[in-house]
């Protein structure tokens, strides 16, 4: 429950940051829709947890981390083909998926230790 709590949390907060600081900073227009789909990807990464027994834990972490990998690869070659201003759009892709992907690796650390 604790990691579903935070992952809304994470969204929200990134979500916000974009209201708040729109003025200090470019925001690129697909910064929504890249919020969306790392948050999108975690849940469905996440639920893939309760999918695959218990022995299984530690691989199902490393299945994790290559799926976001090459979703990700997929995602943003194809946001780099249909929109404008591609250096604002991968610093801040590159960004979003470092804080989800230690988003992810904190909460994997934390069920591993338990094991």
């Amino acid at each position: 429950m604790k990691k579903w709590i935070t992952l809304i949390l994470l969204t929200v907060l990134l979500i916000a940051a974009e209201q708040l600081l729109a003025s200090k900073i470019e925001f690129h227009p697909a910064y929504l829709l890249m919020v969306m789909f790392f948050a999108i990807q975690t849940f469905v990464l996440f639920r893939m947890e309760s999918w695959a027994p218990k022995e299984w834990s530690t691989q199902v972490s490393l299945v994790k981390v290559v799926l976001r990998l090459l979703s990700s690869l997929i995602f943003i070659l194809v946001l780099m083909y249909t929109q404008t201003d591609l250096f604002n759009l991968v610093v801040q892709f590159i960004i979003l998926y470092l804080v989800y992907m230690i988003f992810e690796i904190v909460m994997a650390l934390t069920n591993l230790r338990r094991n």
